[in-house]
């Protein structure tokens, strides 16, 4: 490929004000940074030899503001001796709000909040014939300014989904309802509608993070791991607040269902990647340490961007999902492994699915 080659997909003109589009903010006198930009990309394209020189299929025209977002999005990329144009055809002409998935780290960026969004479900028994599944949802909003007012709220809304049993006993199940807390610096008073939340003078920690307790943890993995190692105890009868997921409920069954624990530090590990509190640094020194297997982890999956984690507790399964790329817990599910936990084994008890986003107002 030769100057000419290049000239053939993008003019002078056209580079000159793709580079433009790329640093609008440049001043006049960084316009010799800019120059040399474009001399290096065409010194690049002229070090390769014609017989290298990829097929470029043709392209409809653009027009507007998608021709100049293509002619920027093109990148000339020089890997053994072959020049490659790529075109990102989708990229959108402005910048869009985060979508679902979005780290939280996004706040530190100037955006005015993070919603944090967790939709929960769980089990229910009636009486001693009917198994329910009811649905929940907590919405955070954390301000820029994590001094500031923070607001969350909980969420019951729609019918119950039958699993098993009588229609008609979810006559006996709690109908919709709402519940919504505002708070300085993200210190909400317990509230037990809210999954987590420790009854009123616990003392919160590990199974109870707070903002400021999250804020005070290392982020240096090896750190982070002597900590989790040192503060973890056994949980031989956790309280039912315990853990980032919701218990499942009982109304009338003649056996108890079975509390959802988590052995050695699974649980406090899992706290505080629920709560939605934790830096993007924390995030990534908390999956870290999930790959040792003293903390009771262990890896069943993994891709470039996804792993899986199993975690054994007593009669129960907990499978732990991640987004690897974000470094952020993505969902988490509880299954029956026994008959004695009042399920059938291999049902769904509890499950959990994070996601956040930046907006511009809180509570809408």
């Amino acid at each position: 490929m030769n100057d000419d080659t290049v000239r053939h997909l993008w003019s002078d003109a056209e580079l000159d004000e793709a580079l433009a589009a790329l640093h609008p903010h440049e001043t006049a006198a960084d316009r010799a940074e800019l120059d040399r930009a474009r001399a290096s990309m065409m010194r690049a394209a002229a070090a390769v030899g014609e017989s290298d020189e990829p097929v470029v299929p043709q392209r409809k025209k653009r027009s507007g503001a998608w021709r100049w977002i293509a002619v920027a999005a093109a990148v000339a990329l020089v890997t053994g001796g072959v020049v490659v144009v790529r075109e990102l055809a989708t990229a959108p002409t402005t910048l869009a709000p985060a979508g679902p998935g979005t780290p939280a780290d996004r706040r530190e960026a100037g955006a005015p909040f993070t919603h944090v969004l967790t939709k929960y479900s769980r089990t229910a028994l009636v009486g001693g014939t009917s198994v329910f599944r009811v649905r929940e949802q907590v919405d955070l909003w954390i301000p820029a300014d994590p001094s500031g007012i923070w607001k969350r709220r909980w969420t019951r809304a729609g019918s119950p989904t039958l699993l098993g049993g009588n229609p008609q006993d979810s006559a006996k199940l709690p109908g919709p309802s709402q519940a919504e807390q505002s708070a300085p610096g993200g210190r909400f008073a317990p509230d037990s509608h809210f999954p987590g939340d420790a009854p009123a003078g616990t003392q919160q920690g590990w199974s109870q993070p707070a903002p400021d307790f999250v804020a005070s943890l290392p982020t240096d993995s090896n750190q982070l791991a002597n900590r989790l190692l040192k503060d973890r105890i056994p949980p031989p009868s956790p309280p039912s607040g315990d853990g980032p997921l919701p218990q499942p409920l009982n109304y009338g069954a003649p056996k108890v269902p079975s509390l959802v624990t988590y052995p050695s530090a699974t649980g406090m590990v899992l706290n505080v990647l629920a709560s939605g509190y934790a830096s993007r640094e924390l995030r990534g020194a908390l999956l870290k340490a999930m790959d040792d297997p003293m903390l009771g982890f262990q890896l069943v999956q993994i891709a470039p961007d996804f792993a899986q984690y199993v975690v054994l507790t007593g009669p129960y399964k907990v499978l732990v999902s991640v987004n690897r790329t974000r470094q952020q817990l993505t969902d988490l599910q509880v299954l029956s492994a026994s008959s004695v936990t009042g399920f059938s084994p291999g049902i769904l008890v509890s499950s959990a699915q994070f996601s956040s986003e930046t907006t511009d107002r809180a509570g809408d």
